[in-house]
């Protein structure tokens, strides 16, 4: 099929982007959903939100200061076996560190980590890979920041001091590939994005994600739950579920504030 520019250079790379999926088989109501929230609001709406150093920093570690600011202890590398309902005395945890026990319980894991907790539960059972492959290169070849490539094998390009960071989506055509394989590929987009095109190929990471997101097809979205389970105090997170958005960031918070509110409704 011929496709014009605007499909070429707009269409195709914002939904391979916001759905993690292949253009031609993303659904058309997820993409529609995050278009209202961005274009169709206008500029303001679009300006992108990078995080000055990592998630982890921006995101991660002032949700756990805000916690434990407030009395809650937060217990980490203590994998959760199994879940059973007690009834009135709560859910029961089996961890790795002996059973723990809650009145309620937020299970915010992936599909088929929630599989084996609750067995029956609806879940997604496709999903699409993200390959990022990072590069160390001078901390003053470019200003951080990022650009978006049409055409290459890289489709962004994140510059930060000392390093930079090339993300692939809808990427299941590719993760198979050897690692240095996909390094080799990428690298040239890098170089003509920060005109080192005389350089070789510098120290470089490619980190796998085989299972990134859900498949952002019609069949999947059929399988994306709501926070209720079959026990009245365990409810789901995770931008897997149904959130009306595709696997995204925001996808992800939203499923924990309703969450959150169904547990305080009940």
């Amino acid at each position: 099929m011929r496709h014009d520019t605007l499909y070429e250079r707009l269409m195709e790379p914002l939904t391979v982007a916001a759905l993690n999926t292949p253009a031609n088989e993303g659904l058309v109501r997820l993409l529609s959903a995050v278009m209202e929230e961005t274009l169709f609001q206008g500029g303001r709406a679009c300006i992108p939100a990078v995080p000055r150093v990592g998630l982890s920093e921006s995101l991660v570690d002032p949700a756990v200061a805000w916690l434990k600011e407030r009395g809650s202890t937060v217990l980490t590398s203590r994998r959760v076996a199994a879940l059973r309902d007690r009834g009135n005395s709560g859910i029961e945890l089996s961890t790795t560190e002996g059973p723990k026990t809650a009145d309620s319980v937020v299970l915010a894991v992936p599909p088929w980590v929630l599989s084996d907790l609750l067995p029956g539960q609806l879940c997604p059972t496709t999903f699409q890979a993200i390959l990022n492959i990072h590069f160390r290169v001078a901390a003053d070849c470019a200003p951080p920041g990022f650009i978006g490539l049409i055409g290459g094998t890289a489709e962004w390009v994140f510059m930060k001091p000392g390093h930079v960071s090339v993300t692939i989506s809808a990427a299941n055509r590719m993760v198979d590939q050897d690692a240095e394989t996909i390094a080799r590929a990428v690298w040239p987009d890098v170089q003509a994005v920060l005109g080192l095109s005389e350089d070789p190929l510098p120290p470089w990471r490619v980190v796998k994600e085989r299972r990134a997101t859900v498949a952002a097809t019609a069949a999947q979205e059929r399988l994306r739950p709501g926070p209720r389970t079959r026990l009245a105090n365990v409810v789901l997170a995770g931008d897997w579920t149904n959130t009306g958005l595709p696997g995204t960031i925001e996808g992800a918070i939203r499923s924990g504030r309703t969450a959150a509110e169904e547990l305080l409704a009940a």
